[in-house]
């Protein structure tokens, strides 16, 4: 199996997935918006996770080694939670295990599918998890890739740099996320859910109400054109939108967190 295709996106999309669906569909800002975003979950194919490389190995093996690489990199740090937070899932290695034919092409397609339709089946706090660690991720980075992740161009460097600034309890909930939204998926359980569109419509008017006519307007205008913009916009559009998720609450919260990982 080909681990550096398989977790990179599998990080990847847990980190980002569902954002240019929400986007396209909730906002009407329309469906140029959404491309820089959807690469998001498919850069990380080109990243190189050293160690594991090419490394035809089982699933216990791969895991012990991933446990063992004591690395202060962030890409291995984060590997480090992920391989821990699979092992209390059962289901996650029992499909493995049922798969032992999977090409490494075969194995990055179906994990990313099933991390992202997993995502819908996780809870409100889960979601909210994810978004609070996500945010922290697009804050802390340097502006260069906070920009090259909200165009979905950041490269491995970048992504690496990105996740190297995060603590320990960040980078282990991203595993975590990621764990279960791939054992929610391959036991199909809990049920999937849907955003309601006049829940995400309350949520995003409490955003406007919080940042401003003005700004909305730079929000909405500069998620139209965000290949065009100069570093320090682009990364002002990605947090932004990723701090006022993470900061909302109650009822509001909860619908755009889960509008971050609804696909119409």
């Amino acid at each position: 199996m080909n681990w550096p295709f398989v977790l990179g996106n599998i990080a990847v999309c847990a980190v980002a997935g569902g954002l240019a669906g929400f986007l396209g569909h909730k906002l009407k800002v329309g469906k140029i918006v959404t491309v820089g975003f959807v690469t998001v979950a498919t850069v990380a194919s080109a990243f190189g996770w050293r160690a594991y490389q090419m490394r035809p190995v089982d699933y216990d093996t791969t895991v012990a080694e991933i446990l063992a690489n004591d690395s202060d990199e962030g890409l291995d740090r984060y590997l480090r939670h992920w391989a821990r937070s699979i092992q209390g899932h059962p289901e996650i290695r029992q499909w493995y295990d049922a798969t032992p034919t999977f090409k490494s092409d075969e194995r990055e397609y179906h994990s990313k599918l099933i991390t992202q339709a997993g995502l819908r089946r996780l809870s409100d706090p889960l979601l909210v998890q994810r978004i609070e660690a996500l945010s922290k991720m697009v804050e802390s980075a340097e502006e260069t890739d906070c920009a090259a992740f909200g165009r979905g161009d950041i490269t491995e460097a970048g992504m690496n740099r990105t996740l190297s600034k995060l603590d320990e309890e960040t980078l282990q909930r991203f595993g975590t996320v990621v764990a279960e939204a791939m054992a929610a998926e391959l036991r199909r359980s809990p049920e999937p859910r849907r955003s309601v569109t006049a829940d995400v419509a309350q949520s995003f008017a409490e955003v406007s109400f919080r940042i401003g006519s003005q700004q909305t307007l730079r929000l909405r205008t500069n998620l139209l054109r965000m290949n065009e913009l100069p570093d320090d916009e682009a990364c002002w559009t990605t947090r932004t939108l990723y701090t006022q998720a993470a900061t909302l609450r109650g009822r509001n919260q909860d619908a755009l967190v889960l509008a971050l990982v609804t696909e119409e």
